[in-house]
Formats: C-alpha cells, structure tokens, sequence
C-alpha cells in the first residue's frame, strides 16, 4: 500500500475499475463469481486502508482496524452510508473466514446489486476530495 494518500486511491480506483470489469463481463459461471468476490475482498481491502490514511493524515482517527475506520469515516461525513459500508466489511469477513456455497452466492450477488454502486458513489466523492486539490498534504 503506497504511502501517498494520492497513490492509495488511485491503487484503490484501478482495482475497483478491475472489479467492475468483471462484474460487466460476469456470464454467471462459478470461475465469474469466484474472481468478482476475490476482486471485492481486495477492492475492500484497499478502500479501508485509503480512508484510514486520509483520515489519519487530517488527524480524525484514534483507532485503527476496518470497523472503526468506517464508523468514523461516517460520523465525519467522509462516507454516507454507513450501514452499507458494515455489511460489506461484514461480507468480507464471511468470505474471507469461511467458504460456503450460500454464502458466497449471497456475497456475489451484494455486490452486483448493492456494493458497486456504493463504490461507484465514494469515488465520485473521493475523485473531488483528492483528485481535484481539495486534499493539501
């Protein structure tokens, strides 16, 4: 994970845009899920971390660890829905910890449905903030 805020979400972005593509290009086949929830876990992973670290840097968080990243990021108005945002930290948990055949297939189906647009509505807001030099460190 890069140590430039800047660098983190535009490592953050090409992985979404990674995911996306799958998604776009999904056919239905087991091998389609399994890449689109493994793009997920790693999208997430990288979303957190980008929050953790524009959040740090601006001096809003105490501690660390996904859960109160989102929590925070929420209460500071960084992220506007916070539900959204545990129940994918939540799902990442689940397929990260466990495999099951249901429960991957309820996974796969969130982030058709629920999560790339979710992702899609943060960089919107995230490209303003960094992208365009509202972000001074």
């Amino acid at each position: 994970m890069p140590n430039n805020i800047v660098e983190s979400y535009k490592t953050f972005k090409r992985a979404y845009l990674k995911l996306k593509e799958f998604v776009e290009t999904d056919n239905g086949s087991e091998k389609d899920r399994g890449a689109i929830i493994n793009a997920y876990q790693y999208t997430f992973e990288l979303l957190w971390k980008t929050l953790q670290k524009y959040m740090q840097q601006l001096e809003m968080l105490d501690e660390l660890g996904p859960g109160n990243v989102i929590r925070t990021a929420f209460q500071y108005n960084i992220i506007d829905n916070g539900s959204i945002y545990m129940s994918m930290l939540k799902n990442r948990n689940l397929i990260t910890h466990t495999y099951k055949e249901d429960v991957a297939e309820e996974i796969y189906t969130r982030i058709k449905e629920e999560y790339m647009e979710e992702l899609e509505n943060f960089i919107r807001n995230f490209d303003n903030k960094i992208l365009k030099n509202e972000y001074k460190k």
